[in-house]
């Protein structure tokens, strides 16, 4: 159902993912090694990688950036002991035992630690069982801009020189934080690896609407046209707040479940950007100035000017450059065909108010 909240697990309960899908679908199948799902918050990212996985027939694995401690041996232990029972499940004549001794994998549950380079030979050696029987290890890692401190880039880079049967999945919020991953500059030990980006955006306005009309009859309820433009006008494209919307105006009127929405959405993207902010305090004023006002598009040297304004005195070039990188590396604002800068979620202005006004 389009209006389930929970992300997707079944390709019927997608909406217009149709070329993401099959991109996806067909980049692993062809051998791509390294696949980057790349877009903003609440657009769909978790949902597309979770139907592939549920989809695809090799050893396979899915990891949440978010609950894994970010530090590599850590990373390696979870990668390694996942990869093991996806191959034991996978080919039911591997014994559990024979495969764990063949790699020095310890029993789990029992604090297995391993280095760098002994993960990287286990890994090695995995590769080698996939080889032998003509398949693959398919790796999703989704919010993979958590684990940088934990050098994911490098164990990445790792698996596509040392193994040639093992493809990673990746997929972040972050965008920024993503790209310095993934090698968009030289500082990344994924730079020059050749890689496959799909990239996942916010619903044009005829698809939105196509989208909760299709939603609201499967739950067979009629919604006015102009209750739909309502809600387009507030969460725009987002997917994410298109389904919650749907989800509450299944059981409330819709004017309450845009109330409902809005404050939900209000406390979650404050709470982002509060998180944003825990170690921007000095800049914090600025950060909340600069996102409230960019719920209007503005060119680089209107945002220069507007902070003048409000400050009454000269703000360095580089200053201006650096907040405006620095929102758009974490995904709160993006730029549109215009090279204009503007928030990236019509939510982001109501968590600002939330946290400057307390409404």
């Amino acid at each position: 159902m389009y209006f389930d909240p929970e992300p997707k697990e079944k390709k019927e309960d997608l909406y217009n993912f149709e070329g993401e899908y099959r991109e996806l679908h067909n980049s692993i199948k062809k051998g791509e090694r390294i696949i980057v799902i790349k877009g903003i918050r609440r657009m769909g990212k978790t949902s597309l990688m979770k139907v592939i996985y549920n989809e695809i027939k090799y050893p396979k694995i899915f990891i949440d950036g978010r609950i894994i401690p970010p530090k590599q041996n850590e990373i390696l232990n979870v990668l390694l002991q996942e990869s093991v029972v996806a191959l034991t499940e996978n080919f039911i004549d591997l014994k559990l035992k024979n495969i764990l001794k063949e790699i020095t994998v310890t029993p789990f549950g029992m604090g297995a630690t391993f280095s760098f380079s002994s993960g990287i030979k286990s890994f090695e050696k995995i590769g080698k069982i996939l080889e032998k029987r003509k398949s693959k290890l398919v790796i999703f890692i989704d919010e993979a801009q958590k684990l940088k401190a934990g050098n994911i880039s490098g164990i990445i880079a790792h698996l596509f020189e040392h193994t040639r049967h093992i493809t990673v999945v990746l997929a972040g919020s972050e965008v920024g934080i993503l790209d310095s991953i993934i090698g968009l500059d030289a500082e990344s030990d994924l730079y020059g690896r050749p890689k496959k980006l799909i990239k996942l955006n916010r619903l044009r306005k005829k698809d939105a609407m196509e989208f909760l009309q299709l939603g609201f009859k499967q739950h067979k309820k009629e919604i006015e046209k102009s209750d739909i433009e309502k809600a387009l006008e507030i969460f725009d494209g987002i997917i994410g707040w298109l389904t919650l919307f749907g989800y509450y105006s299944i059981t409330h009127d819709v004017d309450n479940s845009l109330k409902i929405v809005k404050k939900e959405g209000r406390k979650i993207t404050a709470k982002e950007i509060e998180h944003f902010l825990k170690f921007r305090k000095e800049a914090k004023r600025r950060y909340l100035k600069l996102l409230e006002a960019l719920s209007t598009p503005l060119r680089w040297v209107e945002v220069k000017r507007f902070l003048e304004a409000q400050e009454g005195k000269k703000i360095n070039d580089k200053m201006v450059s650096k907040y405006l990188h620095e929102l758009e590396k974490y995904g709160f604002i993006s730029r549109n065909e215009e090279r204009k800068y503007l928030v990236a979620d019509p939510m982001i202005k109501e968590g600002v108010l939330l946290l400057t006004r307390g409404k």
